[in-house]
């Protein structure tokens, strides 16, 4: 029962430090597009970047997704793993 707990507490810690894994990708700001002609042409230099900006945030927010979708599946992985463990501790108990 003492190793029943003691791999309850470590899963809970692991828990934890995996919700820091998850929310570290932001999504990128959508820049503000007038509408109106005038401002186009008179920030169009401005608006190029923006959105030249934007599509870069959003490639690089799509790859922290994969990277994180790759830790987490591995630490599903391994979670998998500790708690077949303890189905096999608590069958060599009965």
């Amino acid at each position: 029962m003492r190793v029943l707990k003691q791999t309850w507490a470590v899963l809970a810690v692991l828990g934890w430090g995996s919700t820091s894994v998850a929310g570290n990708c932001l999504p990128p700001i959508v820049p503000l597009m007038p509408t109106d002609a005038d401002d186009v042409r008179a920030y169009a230099d401005l608006l190029r970047r923006d959105a030249e900006t934007y599509f870069d945030d959003v490639e690089q927010y799509f790859r922290c997704q994969d990277e994180e979708r790759r830790e987490v599946f591995e630490q599903a992985r391994k979670m998998s793993e500790d708690y077949a463990r303890i189905f096999e501790i608590l069958g060599n108990d009965n």
